[in-house]
């Protein structure tokens, strides 16, 4: 395909990093230094306004396959993409900030000539809420129209999960497929063992939820939050806390934002002060909170208010980062789980511009999760799944007649399973290669 990507900041540079090896892609930005970073890759680069249609002909905009607007500028991402629509261009998308334009994550807005809008604060705050379902979770991602979860979890003493894999007491149609441990994220063996503080990422049948929430023996109780950063992303979240019922204390430095944040919201204890203040925190508690969420503009910070919610006792501790490559390093030192607004924004644009098949980015890019659609034809059709998959990497769960199955050293791949292949990003290519050349399109 054709792809005509205007913006080459954070979510511009991971969406072209993704497709470039697959697609014919341009990227246009004004920025000399945000360019620059494209240099490594095999795409055309524009340097310009791409809001100007001149620029965009110069593109061959009306070449392509899919427009994706993703600069910091609302309007500019608005411009570009009618624009886009009215050249004949097939599918749109637009990220957007402003709630002014969109009321959901990902919205439809096909009656101004924009195929989708994509809200980054608004899916953040949707990701970080799930983390609710359970106290030792950290991430939880529907896949799959809902028929898979990819679940995140941490493996603290009270959980009692520990020894080879193969032992573990995990509902059926649940597979361990990831161990981040200190940072350091593998593609692990039925064998391999669970230690305190792993991080483990597993694939599930979306209807063993509740069974595997039941088998950690997770407390049913009602969670106590605190949220530091009153911005869109805080401001999302505790709207969805309220929603869910859930106990929440916001906190936020700009006493106007104060106002405007207690006016919109009812059920949320909205405080004026600075979240990296200790005696601030302890006085409100933090060491007593289920959950704290770090989502300040500033990710010195973010980091500062994480460690410190950790060292007075919170149970959970989730951050924002402004940069993806500061995932790991607050991972390294305490955070329970950093998330970059930009990955989180790429994984929505990827799983639209890629057919619908997921393609998610996990823990700033050190390991990658594809939805591998078996089509006529293809190479691993017959074959052994467990047997082929290259070293670093999985075939974690796979979906065949609408039914989630865990591939045993028995299952054989036939035509239309979706199947879930968790690999570290160096072996991505020998995966594809075993799936013919489906995304070359």
């Amino acid at each position: 395909m054709r792809i005509l990507i205007s913006g080459a900041g954070e979510v511009g540079f991971l969406i072209a990093n993704e497709l470039y090896s697959d697609h014919d892609v341009t990227v246009i930005d004004k920025d000399p230094l945000a360019c620059s970073r494209l240099n490594d890759m095999d795409v055309k680069v524009l340097k310009g306004n791409s809001a100007n249609a001149l620029l965009l002909k110069e593109a061959n905009i009306n070449k392509a396959d899919i427009v994706v607007a993703v600069t910091g500028n609302d309007e500019v991402n608005v411009i570009t993409s009618i624009i886009a629509g009215h050249s004949g261009v097939p599918q749109t998308i637009a990220r957007v900030s402003n709630p002014e334009y969109v009321k959901q994550a990902v919205q439809d807005r096909k009656e101004i000539g924009i195929s989708d809008m994509i809200c980054p604060e608004l899916a953040m705050a949707e990701d970080l809420a799930r983390s609710l379902s359970f106290p030792s979770l950290l991430m939880n991602r529907n896949l799959a129209n809902g028929l898979v979860e990819l679940v995140e979890l941490k493996a603290t003493h009270e959980l009692n999960i520990f020894g080879p894999i193969e032992n573990i007491n995990l509902p059926d149609n649940c597979n361990v497929v990831a161990i981040n441990r200190e940072g350091e994220i593998h593609i692990p063996k039925k064998e391999d063992p669970v230690q305190p503080n792993d991080r483990l990422m597993l694939l599930c049948d979306s209807k063993i939820l509740p069974n595997l929430k039941e088998t950690l023996h997770e407390s049913q109780s009602v969670p106590k939050v605190m949220i530091v950063g009153g911005g869109i992303v805080g401001f999302y979240l505790a709207y969805r806390m309220e929603m869910m019922g859930v106990d929440v204390k916001l906190i936020e430095r700009n006493l106007e934002r104060c106002r405007e944040i207690a006016d919109k919201l009812h059920h949320t204890m909205v405080l004026n002060g600075d979240g990296s203040d200790l005696a601030l925190l302890r006085e409100e508690d933090a060491g007593k909170m289920d959950v704290l969420y770090a989502l300040t503009g500033k990710d010195d910070k973010n980091l500062l208010c994480s460690l410190l919610a950790k060292h007075l006792g919170a149970k959970k501790v989730l951050s924002k980062v402004n940069q993806n490559a500061y995932i790991k390093l607050f991972e390294m030192v305490g955070v329970d789980r950093a998330v970059s607004i930009g990955q989180v924004t790429a994984d929505a644009v990827l799983q639209k511009v890629i057919g619908g098949e997921e393609v998610i980015t996990l823990s700033d890019e050190r390991i990658k999760l594809i939805d591998f659609i078996v089509r006529p034809g293809e190479r691993i059709i017959g074959k052994n799944i467990s047997r082929e998959m290259p070293t670093d990497s999985l075939a974690g769960i796979a979906i065949r007649d609408g039914i989630p199955i865990i591939p045993d050293d028995d299952f054989e791949a036939t035509v239309a399973d979706h199947i879930f292949v968790m690999s570290k990003p160096q072996v991505v290519s020998k995966v594809k290669r075993l799936f013919g050349t489906r995304l070359k399109i």
